[in-house]
């Protein structure tokens, strides 16, 4: 009878001093039995265990840069749905499938052998995430859609998305000037700090969706194309100046990269060559922003347009110290099989792609995108522009 009275009481006071929380479980020296009883199952305490918690580390505010990126897939890293819906067809998710993010991981841009798809269109980084390790980051950060309209990152967030332009789709992608909307909400939720915002930069990629929707690089009703020209990059504009207003100190914005050399322009010659029309349109998209941007504090044109140019169109002997790695400039690793199909296109189990052996010898990925190797060589060549920009030494 004394010693179930004696197990009841080590019950009842394990229940109290609540031994189920703690590590591992001491039992006092006026238990005379049952001390398994008083532990509740959790783990006893070995010999010359000292129950002195350690003290938590101390938290360190972090005092880093934050990245907002805006724009399209030049920059996206995962705002795209990952399945086909009624309004996104599969060939604006098809960052999610394989053979996109072949290189995950390696930044040498070889293939791996376990891919992580992130929904970035390359096989491996995009230029968001090359401008986010100039600024000490470890990759762009997280996307709107995993972060939502109730959180932000101190790193920053990325509201790119693939498709995007200045203007409205029928795929309910948001736009520029949507994306904005979406950041300054969260700045008026007061979800992003001004001490935040006094230590961010932003960077907007716009790489030609808008163009090529309306065809912008047929020669047939050149005014018509210029008056068209004009409304886009005042609409970038317009977004820059926005983002300044809403207090970001350093706002880059991608000049157009020579549209006319992308592989969806040079398939029709089997890559032999840039397309005149598509790079004349380039020029003029690009003097028309340099014009709207001049003067305006807070704010760096990277020069795409040159940094590609100067790899993949450039005369013999005149290219840049990156261009001689490339032994494919013009061809892509990951193309169509036909002229109709895009890479990651599959049917009936069958894939309806080219994949090459080396992606590093490619400058291009698929039919629009740099591969990680290209990326890296871009960004090298603007790196020493925008770190002057922000002021990293």
């Amino acid at each position: 009878m004394a010693k179930q009275l004696i197990c009841s009481l080590v019950l009842l006071l394990a229940t109290l001093s609540g031994a189920r929380a703690q590590d591992c479980c001491r039992c006092p020296a006026w238990i005379p039995v049952g001390c398994a009883l008083y532990c509740q199952g959790v783990p006893i305490c070995p010999p010359g265990y000292d129950p002195t918690p350690t003290p938590p580390a101390p938290v360190v505010a972090y005092d880093g840069y934050s990245l907002f990126a805006f724009g399209d897939s030049f920059a996206d890293n995962g705002n795209t749905p990952e399945v086909p819906t009624s309004d996104l067809d599969r060939e604006l998710i098809r960052s999610w499938y394989t053979p996109y993010a072949n290189s995950y991981g390696n930044d040498d841009g070889s293939f791996t052998s376990e891919p992580q798809f992130t929904g970035r269109y390359s096989n491996y980084m995009v230029q968001s995430d090359f401008v986010a390790k100039m600024l000490g980051l470890d990759m762009a950060p997280k996307p709107h859609k995993k972060q939502g309209d109730y959180s932000c990152n101190v790193t920053g967030m990325t509201f790119a998305t693939a498709g995007s332009g200045v203007y409205s789709v029928p795929e309910e992608v948001p736009s520029l000037t949507e994306q904005v909307d979406t950041f300054a909400n969260l700045i008026n939720s007061k979800l992003i700090s001004k001490d935040r915002l006094a230590k961010s930069v932003a960077l907007v990629a716009i790489s030609g969706n808008d163009y090529d929707r309306v065809g912008v690089a047929m020669p047939s009703g050149f005014v018509d194309v210029s008056a068209f020209i004009r409304n886009v990059t005042s609409a970038i504009s317009d977004s820059v100046l926005r983002l300044r207003a809403l207090g970001v100190p350093k706002v880059l914005v991608n000049n157009l990269h020579p549209v006319g050399c992308t592989p969806a322009q040079t398939r029709a010659s089997n890559h032999s060559g840039c397309d005149g029309a598509g790079n004349g349109g380039a020029v003029t998209h690009n003097q028309n922003l340099a014009r709207l941007m001049d003067g305006k504090d807070g704010v760096l044109i990277v020069d795409l347009h040159s940094a590609f140019k100067s790899i993949v169109d450039h005369p013999d002997g005149e290219g840049s110290v990156y261009s001689s790695q490339f032994k494919n400039k013009l061809t892509p690793c990951c193309q169509g099989i036909d002229a109709r199909d895009l890479c990651a296109d599959t049917r009936n189990g069958e894939n309806l792609y080219q994949l090459c052996d080396n992606p590093k010898q490619h400058f291009y990925w698929d039919e629009m995108h740099p591969s990680q190797t290209g990326w890296a060589a871009v960004m090298a060549l603007v790196e020493g522009p925008i770190k002057q920009f922000v002021g990293i030494a």
